[in-house]
């Protein structure tokens, strides 16, 4: 309270500034009244001039009481309008400061302190939701973990009751099987991981690239054309539409992987079987224009805006939504804007999804002459044998396995 004090005290020295000399001048002017009126006593002769002095004393007396009625008024009025209010929004923050936000400052004055009430309600009410929906993100990821860790473990146990109880043939079958499930699994929970770091070093600002001059228009294609076996296994198509030949920009080609390869994977989870996910280049003055368009059921327009948060799931979504963390297209817009590009996403429910991403056309000047096709081609030789296709295993563990091309699907546990 002792903000509260200090104001009342200033405004009290300030109407007492003012109030104290009025006073003083008002009782030296009585008292020289009451001297006249003793003077003009003696005199009988002069009644009238002394029922004047009387009348004038009558009305400076009911002067001075209607000016000390205002002066409780307006303290009243100070104490309802400033010094109430005061209190109840340093009651707020103090119930803010111990972690109740969802106390409020109920004031509904349209002065400067209602308007502080009123953002600091909002501000409340913001942080409270971002509480909420942080605390049903890490609800979500431990389901994310616990998922996989509870098939590893069954899987475990399945292999040692089928070493106990089957024969080696049947043993090798079944405990292949089950090896590829822990794999699937086991990649799952590497996925959370990377993404876990990848948040942490974003939100730290230790997030960077290493950009180098690339064809981008051959980057996607190549990235596009490594999943096609995973999106036509799921009955959906794969296309790739470029009106761009070639145009080498500087990019990281890590990064750009990672940034397609989520949005393929996510395409494929809201696409069902018989439609299609189009990738497309195009370019203006500036920029080169990725996108990626799906046919699936599309984004309600009010999660459209909130969908790169980091926690922007609500607990609807964490008990209706099994597909994933919710983090990955945050990481996709970190990884765009790592490069100074932008992402943006367009939806109309039931007809499907678009993501455009802009990347600005910019080369990485060198002093000495380098073959960029040369540097290119060595970089994707190198990342289809084996980077490109662990990311793929990684980025598509939600789906479905990875290694499922000679595994008998019909085979009973």
């Amino acid at each position: 309270m002792i903000k509260i004090y200090s104001i009342r005290a200033k405004l009290s020295v300030i109407i007492l500034s003012v109030i104290i000399p009025i006073l003083i001048a008002r009782i030296i002017y009585l008292h020289k009244g009451f001297q006249n009126i003793e003077t003009i006593q003696g005199n009988l002769y002069n009644v009238f001039l002394l029922e004047l002095y009387r009348y004038s004393l009558s009305i400076d007396t009911v002067f001075i009481c209607i000016y000390l009625l205002l002066l409780m008024v307006v303290v009243f009025l100070f104490e309802k309008n400033v010094t109430k209010p005061l209190s109840i929004l340093k009651s707020t923050s103090q119930k803010f400061l111990s972690g109740d936000y969802s106390a409020r400052a109920n004031i509904n004055n349209k002065d400067e302190i209602g308007i502080v009430a009123e953002s600091l309600n909002h501000m409340a009410e913001n942080i409270e939701n971002l509480n909420k929906n942080r605390q049903a993100f890490y609800t979500h990821l431990l389901h994310e973990f616990k998922t996989p860790l509870n098939v590893i473990f069954s899987s475990i146990q399945l292999i040692d009751a089928y070493y106990k109880n089957a024969d080696c043939e049947t043993y090798r079958k079944k405990a292949s099987k089950q090896m590829k499930i822990i794999l699937q699994n086991c990649l799952r929970i590497m996925r959370i991981t990377n993404n876990l770091i990848d948040i942490n070093r974003h939100g730290s600002g230790y997030l960077s690239i290493k950009p180098d001059n690339y064809d981008i228009v051959k980057l996607i294609k190549d990235i596009t054309n490594s999943v096609k076996r995973y999106t036509e296994s799921k009955g959906i198509r794969l296309l790739f539409e470029s009106t761009v030949g070639s145009r080498v920009i500087a990019c990281d080609p890590d990064m750009i992987e990672r940034i397609m390869l989520n949005l393929i994977s996510n395409a494929i989870k809201f696409t069902d079987k018989g439609g299609t996910i189009t990738v497309r280049i195009s370019e203006n003055e500036k920029d080169m224009i990725i996108s990626v368009t799906d046919t699936g059921i599309g984004i309600p327009e009010k999660k459209l805006s909130k969908i790169f948060e980091l926690f922007n799931k609500d607990e609807e979504d964490v008990i209706h939504n099994k597909e994933g963390t919710g983090i990955g297209l945050y990481l996709v817009k970190a990884f765009v804007e790592a490069h100074n590009g932008k992402i943006k996403a367009t939806s109309e429910v039931s007809k499907g999804t678009t993501f455009d991403i802009t990347l600005p056309k910019r080369v990485i000047e060198k002093a000495e002459s380098q073959s960029v096709n040369k540097s290119y081609t060595q970089s994707v030789k190198s990342s289809i044998s084996d980077n490109l296709v662990n990311r793929i295993n990684i980025e598509f563990s939600d789906i479905y396995s990875c290694y499922n091309d000679d595994e008998d699907d019909d085979e009973t546990m």
